[in-house]
């Protein structure tokens, strides 16, 4: 799509029609503005000479953001440099991801590796794109087949079943509901066993490190 502002301020796609379909005036004004849209809807902005050597007003800016975000599928926002991102529980005060536990397989295809758990959820499936990849195990669910969960506020850990239809097990009994996970536990999903070994608790927890962080700056 090739997004094009006439000279009248309307917006209309100029690889489907050759002059503005609403008032029926061609594009190429000074005022012209032009937005190129892929295919993997990114946007490039592109402003014609003229507006390039005097420099776009904001409201001109403005608007063409806003037709872009019409353009785009779904309508979803362009998001403002102002706009705040959402970061991980401890990211901010660490500086880091910090690891809280791990899931080590102890049988299936992945058999001796280890997997680290973050705060917050964790979920399980085949894909690569999951935070607990079991790749090679075709029983188990390629999105969410369980989920594995740490509440940093109790330092406890969870596992409940995941949003596929298949069934996820904690030491041979099916998961319906959230249940807490202790250390050794075995969460069973397909053929897939890993058991549960955890970095945070009572004795250690990122909470710790981060109340000493804290302390030492205001001891600064």
């Amino acid at each position: 799509m090739l997004l094009t502002k006439c000279g009248s301020g309307h917006f209309y796609d100029a690889e489907k029609y050759a002059q503005c379909p609403h008032c029926g005036s061609q594009g190429g004004s000074s005022g012209e503005q032009t937005v190129a849209m892929s295919r993997n809807d990114s946007v490039t902005v592109a402003l014609t000479q003229g507006d390039a050597m005097s420099g776009p007003s904001p409201e001109g800016v403005s608007s063409l953001k806003e037709a872009v975000q019409k353009a785009t599928v779904g309508g979803t926002p362009i998001p403002s440099d102002g706009d705040s991102v959402t970061v991980s529980y401890y990211s901010k005060s660490i500086g880091a991801e910090p690891v809280v536990g791990w899931l080590v397989c102890v049988e299936g295809s992945h058999i001796g590796e280890d997997f680290r758990l973050k705060s917050g959820r964790n979920f399980i499936g085949r894909s690569s794109g999951m935070d607990v990849p079991i790749t090679g195990d075709s029983t188990v669910s390629r999105e969410k087949h369980a989920i594995m969960v740490y509440e940093p506020k109790k330092h406890i850990f969870l596992v409940q079943p995941g949003e596929a239809k298949e069934l996820c097990y904690l030491n041979d009994r099916a998961v319906l509901s959230p249940e807490e996970v202790k250390i050794n536990d075995v969460v069973t999903v397909g053929a897939t066993k890993l058991m549960f070994f955890p970095c945070c608790g009572e004795v250690f927890n990122w909470d710790m490190v981060k109340a000493d962080k804290e302390k030492d700056k205001d001891d600064q």
